[in-house]
């Protein structure tokens, strides 16, 4: 693994079987072992290539006993396909086990919104690389134009 994982609690026995029963099939080996010790966990900074042409990274690892509630969120999945981790802007990473556990992007602006990052869990770990937010130059003209939520703006005038 390239990054360090935080502030994980491993699930309970109870919870992963839950979540086992509502998707009707058992969790992949890596991924089990992994919610078993860092359920909920969250990454440093992070980023991991999507496609050829795009990037994100992972914020959070849901816990398993929030999956079935976020796959909720998620069309046009296989029946044994749940979502894993949010990134920041509303996309998520996806196990699929009908397909032996290989690891999706879900991309909530695309029409086909999987992209396949990895074969398994283990392998999309390792495809997590460091991030330094302060690495990325943006040159003066180069935005155009920036839209703010009204309420999120809100929450950064208070503090």
């Amino acid at each position: 693994m390239n990054i360090a994982i935080n502030g994980g609690k491993p699930a309970s026995e109870r919870d992963i079987l839950a979540l086992e029963s509502a998707l009707g099939c058992c969790l992949s080996a890596a991924f089990r072992t992994f919610v078993e010790a860092s359920d909920g966990a969250e990454p440093e900074n992070n980023i991991f290539k999507v496609g050829s042409d795009n990037e994100s990274g992972v914020r959070q690892f849901i816990p398993v006993a929030e999956i079935p509630h976020e796959l909720t969120f998620l069309d046009d999945l296989s029946a044994h396909a749940y979502p894993i981790a949010w990134d920041d802007c509303g996309n998520y990473v996806v196990v699929d086990e009908d397909q032996q556990g290989a690891v999706f992007f879900w991309d909530h602006e695309l029409p086909e919104p999987l992209t396949k990052l990895a074969s398994d869990f283990g392998e999309f770990l390792n495809l997590l690389q460091p991030f330094d937010p302060a690495s990325v130059q943006v040159k003066p003209g180069q935005v155009k134009s920036a839209w703010i939520d009204p309420e999120f703006l809100k929450l950064l005038e208070e503090k």
